[in-house]
């Protein structure tokens, strides 16, 4: 895929007199004066069909050059390339104020690092402190500058120290849009590989591929931060050398005419060594290859990131609001997911849409990036987005096929493993939902005991099964989660075939059973929501319903693996004789499992129960993998450390600013608050609003993830504290409505057009 436009974003340019070089050297090679007329020249030679947008220039390495010789000729040439950008060079001695004035040049974008500038021997060795003072960092933190650094020292990325400074100071000077040039020295690119994860979290930092010859490096970018944070670059005038580098034991080698013999015999098939700057792009598309890049993604790698990133051109910043809009008259309800509807957080300001997602991270259509700190994929997500292990089984299992004539056989591994961990449970059926899952459950049920009637005990799904409790009366479900679920389109004659009562609340149960137990097929439930449920409430069910010939089911699917490792009736010790399991089962891969005893699962023999698509062979991979991880790792006590962490943050500062929250003492694992305010959805909308604002997804719940750490938890509390402010300010002044940005988030089931 050859991108239409290109964008350099690292190729210098100089005049040989200011680089003060003498002797035989590749810098006193070509002619007296390499400016941006001849990078354009040589670029058109290797993209003869892009369009050449402009790039960003810097000055050459050299540890003698005129440094403000250089700065100059910078501008000067940036003066009649208006499409391009510039960034300073400078030494440790440096005066800060005079790059003050410098940096208001137009066209100059930041700095540029050399470790020449360093008073340590040998210099590649340099800390990134020894030739980067931190003037620099505060300088380019208060204006949002752009830094190009070249990292050294034997490990490069996977330098301790290296890695230490990029992230306190990434940190520190969050303003700062670091870019870490050559794939972060990705030279060796085992290095890159090793060392890239230690900065996930960082928000302002990119990576050049300037020079890199290998996809390994590159591979590991686009895992760990996406397309959107890699920037083509050509490392122009390396970029014409003929020859490469390659990753060589613990080190790397240059490959050019001096370092080899290039009619040396003993080379296989007389190789004739090709531009450095067609090996970086033969390295690319092989990158590209194995990661599935699509034209979207070159043309942001090869051109627009950069433009975004130094602000050329013009950027909306709505773009992902504006997709929402089309949307709603092409999508009824916007959305496929009632609770993925930006209009329950925050109307015309919440994110609808997602290009990438990581660990806790999110990215919207406008590039922007938010810790998500609310429910973190609907629930499905406990180990993290993107989890590397869960992926790995995808990858392998996308590899080797995921659908075929035959059925996968982890299909049959997975059931082994459910009922391992499930020892009352014998058998397993799969979907791909948990509306699906609650449906068959029902349908399975129904067929076992040959009955018609359910009884219910929280939300389960969409189905008409469910919906029916609504037939007949004005709400009867709005004490189950969600208010306003109109059964309109299901059919009349289901009415009486789905009764409710009440968590906790014995006697309506009677009653169902009293006037329907003959014809009670299964009473499902939530074993627990947020809460314990009162002490033998969870055997008096399964007793009662077991008396009157009917089947206990237990919904799992958001409780399950949460609060404990298999799902909370585990933890409870009450068996059912079905339970249902989804959306963490597969950490956001789609899968569910409905499990059961003999005779529970009877009906699943005799009913006709199936579908194409709950053959293929994904789900089961990646149940296999968080099963897998979830064995080895207490998720529901990292994730009730990470709740209680939040709700800790949460009433201090709302003790602090006098904010009237109210908490119910539920399971951090679900940890949740409100405002006891006349306002209250006002309140909750500008909450959202102001955590947006911060570069968090935020709202009233949170369901934590494995992904989430103790410093994001802290992170976020210094959020809370800002926002919490704010909000005491703004309800002292009585102005909510004005302070809003949008429309009050909506509560419950609503028409949005």
């Amino acid at each position: 895929m050859v991108p239409p436009e290109v964008f350099d974003a690292h190729a210098h340019i100089y005049r040989k007199a200011d680089l003060n070089i003498t002797g035989d050297n590749f810098w006193n090679e070509g002619p007296d004066r390499v400016d941006i007329g001849v990078w354009e020249r040589e670029m058109k030679k290797i993209f003869p069909d892009s369009k050449l947008q402009g790039g960003l220039f810097l000055s050459t390495p050299a540890p003698d050059c005129d440094i403000r010789r250089m700065n100059s000729f910078l501008i000067t040439e940036l003066e009649s390339h208006r499409g391009s950008r510039g960034l300073l060079q400078f030494s440790m001695d440096s005066d800060p104020g005079e790059y003050a004035e410098l940096i208001k040049t137009e066209g100059i974008a930041g700095f540029k690092p050399y470790h020449f500038s360093s008073k340590k021997s040998p210099t590649s060795d340099s800390l990134i402190s020894d030739f980067m003072p931190e003037w620099v960092w505060a300088m380019a933190d208060n204006q949002n500058l752009v830094i190009t650094l070249h990292i050294v020292r034997f490990k490069a990325l996977a330098d301790p120290d290296n890695q230490k400074t990029i992230l306190s100071m990434c940190r520190k000077y969050s303003g700062a849009k670091l870019i870490l040039a050559h794939a972060g020295r990705g030279f060796n690119a085992f290095n890159t590989v090793s060392g890239i994860a230690t900065l996930t979290g960082l928000n302002n930092i990119w990576f050049d591929m300037s020079g890199i010859c290998e996809a390994e490096s590159l591979l590991a970018i686009l895992h760990e931060f996406g397309p959107s944070r890699l920037l083509w670059g050509s490392d122009f005038p390396i970029s014409q050398i003929r020859g490469r580098a390659v990753t060589l034991g613990d080190g790397f080698a240059w490959l050019q005419s001096g370092t080899i013999d290039w009619n040396n015999p003993d080379l296989g098939g007389k190789p004739q060594p090709i531009l450095l700057g067609l090996e970086s792009l033969r390295a690319f598309k092989t990158a590209s290859d194995e990661f599935g890049l699509n034209r979207e993604d070159v043309k942001d790698i090869f051109c627009n990131n950069a433009l975004n990133l130094l602000k050329i051109g013009e950027r909306s910043g709505r773009k992902t609001q504006e997709a929402y809009r089309d949307a709603k008259m092409k999508i009824p309800g916007g959305t496929q997911l009632l609770s993925k509807r930006p209009e329950n957080m925050a109307p015309e300001q919440w994110p609808p849409y997602f290009t990438e997602a990581s660990g806790c991270m999110v990215q919207d259509l406008d590039g922007k990036r938010y810790i998500d700190m609310t429910t973190n994929g609907i629930g499905s997500c406990l180990l993290g987005f993107k989890d590397p292990d869960v992926n790995r089984a995808v990858r392998r299992r996308v590899n080797l096929g995921s659908q075929s004539t035959l059925n996968p056989y982890d299909e049959v591994r997975l059931a082994e493993k459910l009922c391992e961990i499930h020892p009352w449970a014998s058998q397993v059926r799969y979907s791909r939902t948990g509306g699906e899952a609650t449906t068959v459950a029902i349908r399975i049920a129904r067929a076992t005991t040959d009955r018609s009637v359910i009884a219910i005990c929280g939300y389960h799904v969409w189905h008409d099964w469910y919906l029916a409790a609504n037939l007949g009366e004005s709400d009867r479900l709005r004490g189950h989660l969600l208010p306003g679920l109109s059964p309109l389109g299901v059919p009349r004659e289901l009415r009486g075939t789905t009764l409710a009562f009440t968590y906790n609340n014995r006697k309506e149960l009677d009653v169902i059973i009293a006037e329907n137990g003959d014809n009670l097929a299964a009473v499902i439930m939530e074993p627990a929501r947020y809460h314990d449920p009162e002490e033998g409430f969870l055997e008096y069910v399964r007793d009662a319903a077991h008396r009157c010939g009917a089947l206990l089911v237990f919904d799992e699917i958001t409780i399950g693996w949460r609060l404990h490792f298999g799902g909370s009736h585990l933890k409870f010790g009450v068996n059912p004789d079905i339970a249902v399991f989804a959306k963490a089962l597969g950490n956001g891969y789609p899968i569910a499992a409905v499990i059961g005893t003999d005779n529970a699962m009877e009906g699943a023999h005799t009913s006709f129960i199936s579908s194409t698509n709950w053959t293929e062979g994904i789900g089961p991979a990646a149940a296999l993998a968080t099963l897998d991880k979830m064995e080895d790792i207490d998720v529901p006590e990292h994730v009730a450390k990470i709740g209680n962490q939040v709700i800790f943050y949460w009433k201090q500062h709302a003790a602090s600013y006098n904010l009237p929250l109210v908490f119910d003492g539920g399971y951090p694992c679900l940890a949740h608050f409100h405002f006891n305010h006349p306002k209250r959805e006002e309140l909750r909308t500008l909450y959202t609003q102001l955590m947006l604002e911060r570069g968090f997804l935020g709202s009233g719940t949170i369901y934590p993830t494995l992904a989430h750490s103790e410093e994001i938890v802290e992170q976020y509390g210094e959020a809370i504290a800002l926002v919490f402010r704010d909000i005491s300010e703004i309800l002292n002044q009585g102005d909510i409505e004005e302070s809003l940005k949008g429309p009050v988030a909506h509560s419950g089931f609503k028409r949005l057009l």
